[in-house]
Order: structure tokens, then C-alpha cells, then sequence
């Protein structure tokens, strides 16, 4: 798996591309880790327009890396560019007291943390 990590603004904004195993979301933890320990953002947007394949041994792990980034690092995390294969994988593994918001692009995530709330949040547990 390729991960690309830029800033916009005060959104560290994270693209994924190839496949997610479980020894890929094993390295996706460890640069998350590190990357929030070199710049620490509480506003995560996440990108899994170019991720391909995830394997089942992999999306409960990556799960709970997104869910260690508001645990851990107390950092709010909203997903994009899912497909409608990968909604339904997030839906059957997150909880229903922290359901992840996903939205269509970067840009509308990264908006979505502004104070003004925003229409197009769709979470998943509709």
C-alpha cells in the first residue's frame, strides 16, 4: 500500500492507494503513529479513492487504527472517495456510538471541519 500524507490548512489529509492487508495496515499504523508524533493534527481526512482491495484479515485492523487516531491522538477522522463496497464493509465493523462521517471528496471532508455544519455528511449508520 502507497500512503500520501500532506497538510491542508490544519487537516493532515492521508491518501491510500493499492491494497490493504493486514501487514499493510500493520505499516499504515506504524507511519500514522509516527507521523502524528512528528506533526500532530486532531483533524484526519482519509482517502481511500485508489485502495483497490482490502482483505478481510485487513479492514477490522484498519478500524481500529482509525479508531486509535481519536483514542490516541484525540484526533477526529473522516473518511472519502469510498466506494460503495468498502461503505458496506465500514458499516458492518464500526459502532454505533462513533460512526465514521464519510464524504465525496477531499475537499468536502476537509471543509466539513469548519464550524459551519455541512448537508453532504453522510454517515454510515444510516
Amino acid at each position: 500500500m502507497i500512503m500520501r500524507a500532506r497538510h491542508s490548512g490544519g487537516v493532515l489529509v492521508l491518501e491510500l492507494e493499492g491494497q490493504l492487508d493486514f501487514e499493510s495496515t500493520q505499516e499504515f499504523e506504524r507511519t500514522c503513529t509516527d507521523l502524528m508524533q512528528k506533526k500532530p493534527s486532531d483533524q484526519v481526512v482519509i482517502s481511500l479513492e485508489k485502495l483497490r482491495f482490502v482483505g478481510s484479515s485487513g479492514i477490522g485492523q484498519f478500524i481500529n487504527v482509525l479508531k486509535g487516531f481519536h483514542r490516541n491522538h484525540k484526533a477526529k477522522t473522516k473518511l472519502c472517495n469510498l466506494s460503495a463496497e468498502f461503505q458496506r464493509m465500514f458499516k458492518v465493523h464500526q459502532t454505533s456510538r462513533k460512526p465514521f462521517e464519510v464524504f465525496s471528496n477531499i475537499d468536502e471532508a476537509v471543509a466539513s471541519f469548519d464550524s459551519t455544519p455541512r448537508p453532504r455528511s453522510k454517515r454510515l449508520d444510516n
